[in-house]
C-alpha cells in the first residue's frame, strides 16, 4: 500500500466512515495534487487530495462557511496539512465537455447557478481580502482602481521584453480603467473561488460542483467571471461565456470586460509559466497551450480596446 493510500485509509476511519472497497488514481485535475477516488464498503464515495509539497492547516473554518451559505461545493469529512478528504462530486469536469464541443445550455446554466450563489454571498464595495491559513476571513479597504493601475506598471516590463507590441496599447488601457473607476469603485465584492479553471467545476446534467478550494477570495465578481471567461476561450476560442450561463447567473457583471484584459495581462507577466517550465511532459502542453493563447489574446488589444 502507497503512503497517500495510507492516508486515504486512515482518514477515512477518523471520520467513522466505512472502510475503502475500491480505491482509483485521478489525473488531469490540475498541476499540484495527487487525487484518489475511493468507493467505500457502503457505496458512498470520497475524494482525497494530496500535496506534500505545500503543507497547510485543514479548511475547516471555510468548510463550514461555504456549507452555511450553501455553496456548491462538495463537504469536508476530515484532513491532515497535507491531505483533505472530500465527499465525491458526481459528474465530469467543465474543461472536458468544453474542450470536447459537449456543454448543453442546461448543464452552462447549472455552472452560471453555482456562480450566482456564490456571489450572493456580498460585501461592501472597497472590501477585498481572502481566508488566511488558519480560516479566518480577513479583509482590507481597496481601491480597485488603484490596484489595476499598479498591475500594469507591474506588466509593463515583462510584456516589453516578451510581447512589446503590447506596450504601445497600455496608456490606452490605463485610460480605460479611469474611465471604468466609478463603477469599479462602486461595485460590491463577493465571495470568489478564486481558480476557477474548468478544471474545478464538475457538471451533471443539472448541477454543477465548485471544488479545490484552495484561495478563496472577496472581490469584485466581475473578475471571476472574466477569469472563467479566459479559461474557456484558452479550451475553445469562445470569446465570451454562452447566453445560457447567464440565464443561470443574470446579467454580466459590468466591469467584465474590463477585468478581462487586465487579468489576462497580470496571468501571462505572473511567472506561472516560467514555473510550470518544470512541469511533467504530460502536463507542460497545456501550460504552453495556455502561454500561446494569451498571447493571441493580447496581441488583439488594440481592437479589444475599441469594444469596451
Amino acid at each position: 500500500m502507497s503512503g497517500i493510500e495510507s492516508v486515504l485509509h486512515q482518514l477515512v476511519a477518523d471520520a467513522g466512515l466505512p472502510p475503502v472497497a475500491e480505491i482509483t488514481a485521478l489525473t488531469g485535475h490540475g498541476f499540484d495534487h495527487e487525487i484518489l477516488h475511493a468507493i467505500l464498503a457502503d457505496g458512498r464515495e470520497v475524494v482525497l487530495r494530496h500535496r506534500p509539497d505545500a503543507p497547510r492547516p485543514v479548511p475547516r473554518a471555510l468548510a463550514r462557511f461555504l456549507a452555511d451559505h450553501e455553496v456548491a461545493a462538495p463537504a469536508l469529512l476530515g484532513g491532515t496539512d497535507t491531505a483533505t478528504l472530500y465527499e465525491y462530486a458526481p459528474g465530469e469536469m467543465l474543461s472536458a465537455l468544453v474542450d470536447e464541443g459537449r456543454v448543453s445550455d442546461e448543464q452552462w446554466q447549472a455552472v452560471g447557478t453555482a456562480f450566482r450563489g456564490l456571489h450572493a454571498i456580498r460585501f461592501p464595495a472597497g472590501l477585498a481580502g481572502s481566508f488566511t491559513r488558519d480560516g479566518r476571513l480577513s479583509l482590507q479597504l481597496s481601491d480597485p482602481v488603484a490596484t489595476l493601475h499598479e498591475e500594469l506598471t507591474r506588466s509593463a516590463p515583462v510584456l516589453a521584453a516578451t510581447l512589446p507590441g503590447v506596450v504601445p496599447q497600455l496608456p490606452r488601457l490605463h485610460a480605460a480603467i479611469d474611465a471604468y473607476a466609478d463603477r469599479l469603485r462602486s461595485t460590491p465584492t463577493a465571495l470568489a473561488h478564486f481558480d476557477v479553471n474548468p478544471a474545478n467545476i464538475i457538471v451533471t446534467a443539472d448541477r454543477a460542483t465548485l471544488i479545490d478550494w484552495g484561495e478563496p477570495r472577496v472581490l469584485d465578481p466581475g473578475q471571476e467571471i472574466a477569469a472563467l471567461e479566459e479559461h474557456v476561450y484558452l479550451l475553445d476560442g469562445s470569446p465570451m461565456l454562452p447566453p445560457a450561463f447567464y440565464t443561470g447567473y443574470g446579467p454580466r457583471p459590468a466591469t467584465t470586460a474590463l477585468h478581462r484584459l487586465t487579468g489576462a495581462i497580470g496571468w501571462y507577466t505572473s511567472g506561472d509559466f516560467d514555473e510550470w517550465e518544470a512541469l511533467p511532459a504530460a502536463l507542460k502542453p497545456k501550460a504552453d497551450r495556455w502561454n500561446r493563447g494569451l498571447a493571441a489574446y493580447l496581441s488583439k488589444l488594440p481592437e479589444l480596446l475599441h469594444q469596451l
